[in-house]
């Protein structure tokens, strides 16, 4: 974590570090996402499963289906497979998966009014909401994004870090800092996961004075009651910290 840091002083970040109390969740994850009643998330073989809040080893449910990620909105769940194929279904688990026109590596749910998504060539995608496939192309390059109230932020192949107005107007911002997964769905600030798999958060819109915080994780996400994250052992973790 300290040469992470230090280069961050060198762009002029300010960071703090935070302790913070860990709860573990009983289960296997390789990504998690939360809404405010249901957890989902995928395993190392592509299994789906979710969980109402709050979450304990009893309560996981195996959902049909094969995903490589996933994420919860208020209404509904979305996901791609392996073939980078899109799917959504309701949070809730009810109904059955349909499939959505295109190709998108990662998918976002978590946007007001927006899915977000970014294909194989980091190329970036919003679609409005009730999305029936109708995509729309962003300009500039992303590999993972995540879409919250009034802003969507995203990381590149390069780690570096950027925000947009989550209807997709004006120009990307980039915001000093390297992470390799961001999370906006936090009330009051943005969580990320650095390539050292240190967490730092960033009081929203965020300009860059990150504040670490304690712990290690691969992978998180944030509700307006909780931060989920996964490790590297794929242990799943929640965290009651001020959002």
């Amino acid at each position: 974590m300290q040469q992470l840091k230090a280069s961050w002083w060198f762009v002029a970040c300010f960071a703090a570090v935070y302790g913070q109390k860990w709860t573990q969740i009983q289960g296997a994850l390789k990504h998690v996402s939360a809404s405010v009643n249901y957890i989902w998330g995928v395993n190392s073989a592509d299994q789906i499963w979710m969980c109402r809040n709050p979450c304990s080893a009893a309560n996981w449910t195996q959902i049909p289906g094969s995903l490589k990620q996933v994420d919860a909105g208020d209404m509904e769940a979305w996901g791609v497979n392996s073939n980078d194929d899109i799917y959504k279904r309701n949070v809730d688990g009810s109904g059955s998966w349909t499939q959505l026109p295109g190709k998108l590596k990662h998918v976002s749910a978590s946007g007001n009014g927006y899915i977000w998504g970014v294909n194989s060539n980091d190329d970036i995608f919003k679609c409005k909401k009730p999305c029936t496939g109708e995509w729309e192309l962003v300009p500039g390059k992303l590999k993972q994004i995540d879409g919250g109230y009034d802003y969507v932020y995203g990381v590149n192949s390069n780690n570096d870090i950027y925000t947009l107005p989550v209807d997709g107007s004006g120009s990307w911002r980039l915001i000093p800092g390297k992470l390799k997964h961001v999370t906006a769905s936090g009330t009051h600030s943005i969580f990320g996961t650095a390539p050292d798999d240190s967490i730092w958060r960033c009081k929203k819109p965020c300009i860059g004075e990150w504040e670490g915080i304690d712990g290690s994780l691969m992978q998180c996400d944030a509700t307006i009651n909780g931060l989920f994250g996964v490790n590297s052992a794929n242990n799943i973790w929640r965290s009651a910290l001020g959002l």
